[in-house]
């Protein structure tokens, strides 16, 4: 999620913006640069990936991003809509010559499911623009604006399905605008429900601009559904929400897609390209660190946090990761998802990276860093943007971690990282859990007692059974009937005793409580 600041400008006529009182002028779309020597400099210094392949992902962040949509699966006519790609429009563009040149006609993303991701390689204005494309693009919009397709990036399609979100979950996007991502998570609480029912869970999308917040409601408007909830918060400060009895709510599944510099974005925002800094990074990772905590203290101990970033940058990704993992001592662990989407090509996360200075010079140390090459700020959290111990990341298996290149599958950059809550972290989590260890604790005692007064039964009946006198079956002409009578009915009494107590003792079982 790029950081979506506007900013203004003195003029508000065309030609551009001012500066030192002189008139910089606009730079069309073609013009602009696409290359940035410091971007250049961090990131093969980084070794994101090898030397030999570094050319290869510099020269596909050049180039225009794919159009990608994806059919909403939730909705009964899903199937139909793909069947229609496939038999009507596919083939029809197969044959379609834009300047003489054959296209490359829409294809399904081989990792999402059920062919419902699709990928267009001709840009989104050359789609617009194309007289000969003119019934595909107007199809496309009149099923986006009834909900029926979602416009959307491919690899921002990925944290949603790693969430694993299911129709009885509670689930918060935390940083939700503009929405394309909470579509995907609300269209996975109506899966596996039928289409006159409303499933149980809810999901709560969360944005910290008003603005954005509403863009975000006319977004989910589209869906027609009951089970979303928009609110406007700080990430790092969402409130504690209670329920009647004033308890906690805490969430099954947190999607934190957090503001980053989005240098991962360069196919779509040409102009990350001449504004791109590595202070850019240094001033967002604290935010990062706060909204991820936070989440990591909503979330139910065995639920999941997906954290993501459209970035490429470390210090946004594993180094915040890796300083929230090891701050909770445990608490969070990561979550091999190697074998989930196993179409999707990525590669593992960073364990080593270094801090670039503003004088270019790169730092394994905060101790190295010069006075002056730094901020004030960024001195102060140094710390947080260098990795951990080479043992510590290893003992975190930080390469569970996702890095998604743009040469590896005509995408975007993006980085995930899916996080397990495996033991409670606040006060008021620790106390629920003692409490709940200790009323397990009493059903155990209780059924071990009631094992052991059912064994101590058995033991006397043996005893019982074991000092009776052997009945000698005499053949008499008289009371022999008798005899043989009283003696069977004495066995009789000593056996329904035994079935009594054992009934008893299972009743104080299923109650948990002792006899």
């Amino acid at each position: 999620m790029g950081r979506g600041k506007k900013k203004s400008f003195g003029s508000k006529g065309r030609g551009g913006s001012h500066i030192n009182g002189e008139r910089k002028r606009y730079k069309k779309f073609e013009e602009l640069a696409r290359d940035n020597k410091s971007f250049r400099k961090y990131y093969t210094t980084q070794q994101i990936v090898s030397e030999d392949e570094f050319p290869e992902l510099m020269e596909t962040m050049r180039t225009v991003l794919p159009t990608n949509f994806r059919i909403t699966g939730s909705r009964q006519q899903a199937t139909d809509i793909r069947e229609q790609i496939m038999t009507e429009f596919v083939p029809y563009i197969r044959k379609v010559r834009i300047d003489g040149a054959e296209i490359e006609a829409p294809h399904p993303l081989p990792w999402y499911p059920n062919e419902f991701g699709w990928q267009f390689s001709i840009p989104r204005i050359a789609l617009k623009k194309s007289t000969e494309l003119a019934n595909f693009h107007s199809f496309l919009v009149t099923e986006t604006e009834i909900g029926n397709i979602s416009r959307q990036e491919a690899v921002s399609m990925v944290p949603p399905l790693l969430l694993d979100v299911r129709s009885d979950h509670i689930v918060l996007d935390m940083c939700a605008a503009p929405g394309s991502k909470t579509a995907q998570l609300v269209e996975a609480l109506h899966v596996d429900v039928a289409a006159d029912q409303t499933p149980s869970g809810l999901v709560v999308a969360n944005d910290a601009d008003y603005k954005r917040a509403c863009m975000l409601v006319h977004q989910i408007n589209r869906l027609g559904s009951p089970n979303v909830v928009v609110t406007n918060h700080s990430g790092e400060r969402f409130p504690t929400i209670r329920n009647d009895a004033h308890e906690a709510v805490q969430f099954d599944r947190i999607l934190c897609d957090v503001p980053c510099s989005g240098d991962g974005t360069t196919r779509k925002n040409v102009r990350v390209w001449e504004k791109w800094s590595a202070d850019d990074a240094h001033a967002l990772n604290p935010l990062q660190i706060k909204i991820l905590q936070r989440a990591a203290y909503l979330l139910k101990t065995g639920g999941r946090i997906v954290y993501s970033t459209c970035s490429l940058n470390p210090v946004e990704n594993e180094a915040v990761v890796a300083h929230v993992l090891n701050h909770f001592e445990g608490a969070l662990r990561l979550v091999d998802v190697s074998g989930e989407l196993p179409a999707l090509k990525r590669r593992p996360g960073m364990k080593t990276w270094k801090f670039m200075a503003r004088d270019g010079s790169f730092h394994d140390s905060p101790e190295t860093v010069e006075a002056g090459t730094a901020t004030r700020g960024t001195r102060r959290h140094l710390e947080e943007f260098l990795p951990l111990s080479p043992e510590r990341m290893d003992e975190l298996h930080m390469e569970r971690c996702m890095r998604i290149y743009p040469h590896l599958q005509n995408t975007g950059g993006f980085f995930v990282a899916v996080i397990e809550k495996v033991a409670p972290i606040s006060v008021d989590e620790k106390k629920k859990a003692a409490e709940a260890a200790e009323r397990i604790s009493k059903r155990i005692d209780a059924r071990a007692a009631a094992r052991s007064e059912n064994d101590k039964i058995a033991e006397d009946v043996q005893s019982v059974e074991g000092d009776q006198p052997v009945c000698k079956r005499q053949k008499v002409e008289s009371g022999g009937d008798e005899e043989m009578a009283v003696d069977d009915s004495a066995d009789k009494d000593i056996a329904d005793d035994d079935i009594a107590d054992d009934d008893s003792a299972d009743e104080d079982t299923a109650d948990g409580t002792p006899n």
